[in-house]
């Protein structure tokens, strides 16, 4: 158990005191469980909609909102929450995170209707954004520097599994397997419940205190910008394709993102305390990591939001094995991600991150091409390529953010990190969704049905399912067969899209992160013994 910080051990980097030391991996596993578990909160619901719409009476619009609802206080808090662990402590910032995210969860397990859920997943929302800055800045406060590197690699691989681990334990929930019975769709939330008091206890005991010890003071007014402008792009962004991109409020939201944002930037420029000085955007090491994990997770988050169509819509299978078929996606992160470190090191940070976009690419080239009966053994291949890229991407990403910023401010940087993650997914689902909606609209074939039938099939695949229960089996079998088709053709556009952006965003990195030298890397990490955080 950690004892309280002394006016001796204070001044004793947390690295160095040797109960921390002892405990580091074991801590490492604490976090890292914190962090699957937000990710989770994101992939596994999306399995659990379904059951939820018919349970709650849930209207598409309000299945749009459990989801976003999350996204939107996620990302929007995540600036201010991770500002706020630096001043007051990372240790409190995450046990508060998990308690609020607790509550949220067993708020959403047994509503009884749609606004509850929603309101539920705001809480959750909040919760998550202290949970997940918090993960990253406490475990570069507890890792030497020749170690942190490879820590932030594990971190970033769990971070990139959870995406797949979501729909694998919300699909066992739901179906059952073998003796093991089916659950409600609020077992999706008991389960967070569950593990998020088990984590807090856990951090309770064993996570050291960490904060700025200089006690830099807030900056409100920039928190609330940062809040507003966040928040509202996002929105903008999610609601886009649902609404149209030329919908008032759609366009609302982005001149108020841009207004809210612009002022933040002139506020941080100007204000003596920033919450995210503006400086740091120079370092090429922050700026680049940025823009890689914005870029990879538009990509990423773009292709599981399609993929968990295409398994259960086209290929007909369950929840649990539609999550069982992107597994291998999770077992590569976790197993190369931990090697990205060693290879930054060899042969530096620009050639790691563009060999990963080149497998990022061949991954889409190769779903580019599937079919409604591809053998599942092309798109293994296909998930080990991509999960290989990522884990070659992502974990060199965050350590370069990471090691551009000072240790009091590691709340701030992990915060960063995070936001971009969000903006990158959301970019990710809103232009992929628009264009795969777009091509499956174009190519599906309707011509057979009813005027109203024929409008709900040509929305979506899922809506082409839905008019399949009331035809003739053999009418119902012809109506997938071609929604089937038209949404895979769709779906083969927009992974060609993803392998151009792969390319293109793998060459880029390779040009202008020549600039971030390996060697300036381990120096800044190295300096980072003098701070006394």
């Amino acid at each position: 158990m950690t004892e309280p910080r002394t006016a001796t051990t204070a001044a004793i980097p947390l690295h160095e005191q040797p109960e921390i030391h002892q405990r580091r991996w074991f801590l490492l596993g604490v976090l890292c469980l914190s962090l699957v578990m937000v990710v989770m909160a994101v992939s596994g619901l999306n399995v659990a909609l379904p059951s939820m719409q018919g349970s709650l009476g849930a209207t598409a619009t309000d299945l749009q909102w459990i989801v976003d609802s999350y996204a939107i206080v996620f990302a929007g808090l995540l600036l201010t929450a991770g500002a706020i662990g630096d001043r007051f402590g990372r240790k409190e910032a995450l046990i508060g995170g998990l308690a609020v995210f607790a509550a949220g969860s067993l708020l959403g397990a047994f509503a009884d209707s749609s606004e509850m859920v929603i309101a539920s997943r705001s809480i959750s929302g909040i919760g998550a954004a202290f949970v997940m800055p918090a993960t990253l800045s406490l475990l570069t406060a507890v890792f030497p520097p020749h170690e942190r590197a490879k820590a932030i690699a594990i971190w970033a691989g769990f971070a990139g599994a959870g995406g797949a681990l979501g729909p694998v334990v919300a699909g066992f929930l739901l179906t059952g397997w073998w003796i093991f019975p089916s659950f409600w769709w609020g077992s999706v939330f008991v389960v967070n419940v569950a593990v998020s008091l088990a984590v807090l206890v856990a951090v309770a005991l064993f996570s050291p205190r960490s904060k700025d010890d200089s006690a830099t003071p807030l900056d409100p007014f920039g928190a609330l910008l940062s809040l507003v402008g966040i928040s509202a792009l996002l929105y903008g962004i999610i609601e886009g394709p649902e609404r149209g991109w030329g919908d008032s409020y759609v366009v609302g939201a982005f001149i108020l993102a841009a207004a809210m944002l612009f002022i933040f930037v002139w506020w941080e420029l100007r204000t003596k305390h920033p919450m995210l000085p503006m400086p740091y955007f120079r370092d090429r090491r922050f700026s680049t990591g940025s823009g890689i994990i914005t870029f990879g997770f538009l990509v990423m988050f773009g292709f599981f939001f399609l993929s968990t169509q295409y398994f259960q819509f086209v290929r007909g299978y369950s929840p649990l094995k539609a999550g069982i078929a992107t597994l291998p996606f999770a077992l590569t992160m976790i197993v190369v991600a931990p090697r990205s470190a060693a290879l930054v090191v060899r042969i530096g940070l620009n050639k790691v991150v563009a060999l990963g976009f080149s497998g990022i690419a061949a991954g889409f080239v190769v779903m580019a091409l599937v079919s409604p009966v591809t053998p599942y053994v092309i798109i293994l291949v296909a998930l080990v390529l991509l999960a290989g890229g990522m884990a070659l991407t992502m974990p060199p990403a965050t350590g370069a953010i990471m090691s551009s910023v000072p240790l009091n401010k590691a709340g701030v940087g992990s915060a960063v990190n995070d936001t971009t993650r969000e903006l990158g997914g959301a970019l990710g689902i809103a232009i992929l969704g628009s264009i795969v909606s777009s091509a499956y609209r174009s190519n599906v074939d309707v011509s057979q049905l009813p005027p109203e039938a024929a409008d709900a099939a040509k929305e979506s695949v899922g809506g082409a399912l839905g008019v399949s229960g009331s035809l003739e089996p053999s009418a119902a079998a012809a109506l997938m067969e071609h929604a089937g088709a038209a949404f895979t053709d769709a779906i083969n556009v927009a992974m060609a899209v993803c392998a151009v952006i792969s390319v293109i965003a793998g060459a880029v990195v390779l040009y202008a992160g020549r600039g971030i030298d390996r060697e300036q890397i381990l120096a800044r990490q190295r300096s980072d013994v003098d701070s006394r955080v």
